[in-house]
């Protein structure tokens, strides 16, 4: 484990030397130095890395050069782009698995540390609210989820649904300039369309979680008529919308940074500029909604659980805490 960790650590280094010298040449010898190991055994780790999809050119008695950062989401490139200090830092990466929310379940019952990240390529059993799965594609979209473990209790877990809608609608209308909006409870749109979904899961003991997971599927770079017909009309994605693709890790990257922001402060009891901020960004709120049951009214406010409070039309006011909320447009 420790090597595997060690080799890790030496091919970050690699790529992030790489990738601050973008689109210039770095000799070998200063590079080995950097790394600290012979030029021997940097030449044979850059294969590895060439191996794995990193286009990095080797040029004859001149050194190595990386002109372009590629759409992948192996742990030497994540790992080189994100700048958080401990979410995202132990990161888990498949190619492949039929859920990120169970493996991290798993990894959390088995002790893992706060801010451990699975992150997949595909999902064959993407899980998103009330039983459905998320559609998951190979090589197009991130399904990552996140384990937490606050010290919360389980009447503030909708805190934590805010805190990752909020981090990640910030980072899409921040970082690419597209004007995301949060429908209650946590799902991300674009236009009036789905980009993103969010699954927050936990174990508990008692009247507190041991631990949260934090599932996100967000679309990145499904292609226009790349959604299945059933949700065609209903989904789009980062690439759509700009009308070019984007890095996956140079996003994951920003969320991670943006979540442990929002993150620490939710942890010194900063709830009401988390609360403004979800409000800022709300695409429910002020709108006629038709709820589960067949009522009809006006989205006014939420409760300080996260609970959407509804004025119907026969003018009494519910709280409803779980379910689907159709806004009707």
């Amino acid at each position: 484990m420790k090597a595997e960790s060690g080799r890790i650590q030496r091919d970050t280094t690699i790529v992030t030397t790489l990738i601050r010298h973008l689109g210039e040449t770095v000799s070998g010898e200063a590079m080995a130095r950097e790394v600290g190991m012979s030029r021997v055994a940097l030449h044979k780790r850059i294969e590895v890395l060439k191996s794995q999809g990193i286009p990095i050119k080797s040029i004859p008695r001149r050194g190595y050069t990386l002109e372009e950062i590629p759409d992948l989401l192996i742990p030497p490139l994540f790992l080189a782009l994100i700048k958080s200090q401990e979410i995202g830092r132990n990161y888990h990466f498949l190619e492949q698995t039929d859920s990120t929310n169970r493996v991290a379940r798993e990894l959390g019952r088995e002790g893992a540390p706060e801010g451990t990240l699975v992150v997949a390529e595909s999902q064959t059993r993407g899980k998103g609210r009330q039983g459905r799965s998320w559609f998951s594609p190979k090589g197009e979209n991130l399904y990552l989820s996140l384990v937490l473990r606050p010290s919360i209790s389980l009447l503030e877990i909708s805190h934590i649904t805010f805190l990752a809608s909020v981090a990640l609608t910030q980072v899409i209308r921040e970082r690419i300039s597209l004007e995301a909006l949060i429908k209650w409870p946590n799902d991300i749109y674009i236009r009036g369309k789905k980009v993103a979904g969010i699954l927050v899961e936990m174990e508990s003991q008692g009247t507190k979680p041991q631990f949260l997971v934090v599932g996100v599927g967000l679309n990145v770079n499904t292609p226009p008529g790349g959604f299945p017909p059933e949700i065609s009309t209903r989904a789009t994605s980062l690439m759509i919308e700009r009308s070019k693709p984007l890095l996956r890790a140079q996003i994951l990257a920003w969320f991670m940074e943006t979540l442990e922001r929002w993150y620490q402060d939710l942890k010194k009891g900063h709830k009401e500029e988390l609360l403004r901020y979800w409000r800022q960004y709300n695409y429910t709120l002020g709108r006629r909604v038709h709820l589960e049951d067949g009522r009809e009214g006006w989205a006014v406010g939420i409760t300080p659980q996260g609970a959407l409070l509804v004025r119907t039309l026969g003018g009494s006011l519910l709280s409803v805490g779980a379910g689907d909320v159709e806004v009707i447009e």
